[in-house]
């Protein structure tokens, strides 16, 4: 074999190399995101002095802008409630838009559609796939019941860090009802830290 042909068979070889080697870049989706941070947080968001906000919920929602999975520089809110300042059933600074469709961060992959009330109907009609792509893990939400998306226990108001209250949570991995509150009690304040959902504002 001559030293010409060597030469193209090696650049032949190198650029096999290189495409098999690579992965595609994840596009970001087109719609309405919804994700788990990476980071997690005590149940105490009102009491953080590196969050910004004048209330627990506007501290979550700076934890959802400044986490490192916001796949981009819109507005995302957290997903959380606690009946007074943030409510899913009387739709008080609600982050879900209703009949609506979100989807992970990347690569236009569909979560599931909201219903008319601007809930997930997960405990009666499964999400489309779950939230976290990954293992998953436990999530904060405050939602009593993952039918109607009540507000529950929420470590007073996500402002407490001691054994007196809990708050209810799911995981970012099921597809159920449980991704937004899991059967059972909630979590301890004083004990854990957990994810939270955050929600890209139209």
């Amino acid at each position: 074999m001559n030293i010409k042909r060597c030469s193209v068979l090696n650049a032949c070889l190198l650029a096999l190399a290189a495409c098999g080697g690579s992965s595609p870049t994840p596009q970001v989706s087109k719609g309405l995101k919804i994700f788990a941070t990476s980071r997690t947080h005590v149940a105490d968001f009102k009491n953080d002095p590196y969050l910004h906000g004048d209330t627990a919920i506007a501290k979550a929602d700076d934890f959802c802008n400044t986490d490192p999975n916001r796949p981009d520089a819109l507005t995302y809110r957290a997903l959380l409630v606690d009946g007074v300042t943030r409510d899913a059933k009387v739709r008080m600074d609600w982050v879900l838009q209703p009949s609506t469709t979100y989807y992970r961060p990347y690569d236009d992959v569909p979560v599931g559609t909201t219903t008319a009330a601007a809930i997930f109907g997960a405990t009666y009609a499964p999400l489309t796939n779950p939230i976290d792509a990954g293992a998953g893990t436990q999530v904060w939400t405050g939602i009593a019941n993952s039918a109607d998306f009540a507000a529950g226990d929420c470590c007073n108001g996500w402002s407490d860090l001691t054994n007196t209250y809990s708050a209810k949570y799911g995981f970012s991995s099921d597809k159920d009802g449980n991704a937004f509150s899991a059967v059972g009690g909630g979590m301890g304040c004083a004990y854990f830290q957990l994810e939270v959902y955050c929600v890209q504002q139209p």
